[in-house]
């Protein structure tokens, strides 16, 4: 894993792309989404990833070949991905088990990983490392996962993962991941086995189904000069202001509420909002523990 250092610039150099269908024959059905994965904040989100490899001694094999027919492999038992999201009419979507495959990429870059810098901290250059589609490209026609594998000169090597939120959520991304790496590494099939049965979300009563949107809900106000930067906010800190609210509230709190509250502080000063206007925080979480008793594993 690459420590320590700032970034340097690099220039990576993509190869066209290729789809990598499974490696058997998948179902060719349509599979449909629950409620959750048809709410407005997670459809056309993507879930990136950036797994980064340095150079082994023991290890000849081109990686791109290997993690290429890794993914063959892995999309048998993972077919939803080599499908496409489609509008089935009524705005809803669902998800058609073409069995096209998944989009691949090649890409060499002309530096060594020691050019990405402190993982820590932002680096715009990451977004190299990921194969991304046009802006405009409507959501039925985006691949619902796009891999992209970069040598680097060193030996090195950085898997660029892009996966449709609207399939998977964050721990079902690493359920997938984790079945990769171990078709990487010669296993016949994953150590769990997906499961989609998105059935177990659908609501007994539909009519009774309700989405909160707030009129308030909107962009945050355009500020010309606007720079990312990474701001590491350490253990002591924390337990600091944890301490200071403590004493100044009578109240006990979490570090997600510290944190996530200074950050909305902080980012409402920067817009220059002014204080007469609420502003909310809006935040995606991991709703599984609410339905750990419907929820096989693989899920």
């Amino acid at each position: 894993m690459v420590k320590g250092g700032s970034s340097t610039e690099f220039h990576v150099k993509i190869c066209d792309p290729v789809m990598v269908p499974p490696c058997v024959t998948s179902p060719k059905t349509i599979l449909q989404l629950s409620v959750v994965d048809n709410y407005p904040v997670v459809r056309g989100n993507i879930l990136d990833c950036l797994l980064v490899y340095d150079a082994s001694d023991t290890i000849s094999a081109d990686p791109a070949t290997v993690i290429r027919e890794a993914l063959s492999k892995v999309l048998a038992y993972y077919f939803p991905f080599a499908g496409r999201l489609r509008n089935e009419g009524d705005g809803e979507l669902e998800v058609d088990c073409t069995g096209e495959g998944a989009l691949f990429v090649e890409a060499m870059a002309d530096e060594n990983l020691s050019a990405l810098g402190d993982f820590d901290y932002h680096n715009p250059a990451f977004g190299k490392l990921l194969h991304s589609l046009p802006v405009d490209t409507p959501i039925h026609d985006p691949h619902p996962l796009v891999v992209q594998v970069t040598r680097f000169t060193c030996g090195g090597f950085v898997v660029g993962l892009s996966l449709d939120h609207t399939i998977c959520d964050g721990r079902g991304a690493g359920q997938f991941v984790k079945a990769l790496a171990e078709m990487t590494r010669g296993q016949v099939k994953p150590s769990l086995e997906p499961i989609w049965n998105r059935e177990l979300l659908k609501p007994e009563d539909l009519t009774r189904l309700q989405f909160y949107y707030f009129e308030s809900m909107r962009p945050p106000p355009i500020v010309e000069e606007m720079v990312q930067s990474s701001i590491i906010i350490n253990v002591e800190t924390i337990s600091n202001m944890k301490q200071y609210i403590m004493e100044e509230c009578k109240e006990s709190c979490s570090a997600f509420d510290v944190v996530g509250g200074l950050a909305w502080l902080a980012r409402t000063k920067a817009f220059q909002v002014p204080h007469t206007e609420n502003v909310m925080v809006i935040f995606a979480l991991d709703a599984r523990r609410s339905f750990y008793l419907l929820l096989p594993k693989g899920y």
